[in-house]
């Protein structure tokens, strides 16, 4: 039996104001940079107490509460915030530095979006990095205990009603090598996402210029675009 609750399994918060028709999504990239990227870091640790917090922590949190704002969700509306997670070192014994599969596993956190709103952005911050500190050996083991429980396994497919609006996913890149590829003709110009499938699915992506900056890719609801980019950058 699963030792730990596994909201991650569990069916996303759908819109308490029911649509019947899906609205129209785009895809838009956003740069940023050094300076902007240092001063979200800095907001995030002048209330820390000396806590650091990764950039993907701060990242997240920032992102999670303006597509929450941008979405316009009332106070009440359960929103939730997919992450992944490499187990690879979370697994006791780890799995050695050269194992080739995938062992990415998908975490979540849920929330009302009035409590995004009224929260400080450090405590969204802490939200994550406490979400990101209970992936131990225990607690994977305990979603493959989870797992098994399961009669239909279909219901944990994950798609397009997982991450649409209010909820989202969001992917990070930004360790991988991706401008060290060379296959041939030299440093790659620009590599990222072939197609961002689903709405509500976000990636951080470094840049070819490697100089610390990112580049962000979202696919959101038309009419919730642009006032995310308005928010993205106020700081």
């Amino acid at each position: 039996m699963p030792k730990f609750h596994h909201i991650e399994y569990e069916p996303s918060p759908p819109l308490k104001a029911v649509e019947s028709d899906l609205k129209p999504s785009t895809v838009s990239t956003f740069k940023l940079t050094v300076d902007q990227l240092n001063a979200l870091k800095a907001k995030a640790a002048a209330n820390s107490s000396g806590t650091k917090y990764s950039s993907y922590n701060i990242l997240a949190a920032h992102i999670w509460r303006c597509v929450s704002k941008a979405m316009g969700l009332s106070d009440d509306q359960p929103t939730k915030m997919y992450f992944p997670v490499d187990a690879r070192s979370k697994l006791n014994p780890p799995l050695p530095p050269g194992y080739f599969g995938n062992v990415i596993f998908i975490n979540a956190l849920i929330t009302q979006a009035g409590d995004l709103n009224t929260e400080s952005f450090l405590d969204t911050i802490k939200r994550i990095h406490e979400g990101l500190k209970q992936i131990s050996d225990e607690y994977l083991r305990s979603a493959l205990d989870y797992i098994e429980t399961v009669s239909d396994s279909s219901t944990l497919v994950r798609g397009s009603h997982t991450f649409r609006c209010p909820n989202l996913i969001v992917n990070t890149w930004m360790r991988l090598p991706i401008y060290e590829a060379d296959f041939g003709w030299g440093r790659p110009i620009h590599t990222g996402p072939a197609d961002v499938v689903h709405e509500g699915i976000v990636y951080l992506l470094p840049t070819p210029i490697n100089d610390g900056s990112l580049l962000l890719v979202a696919r959101l609801e038309i009419s919730h675009m642009s006032c995310f980019e308005k928010l993205l950058y106020e700081f």
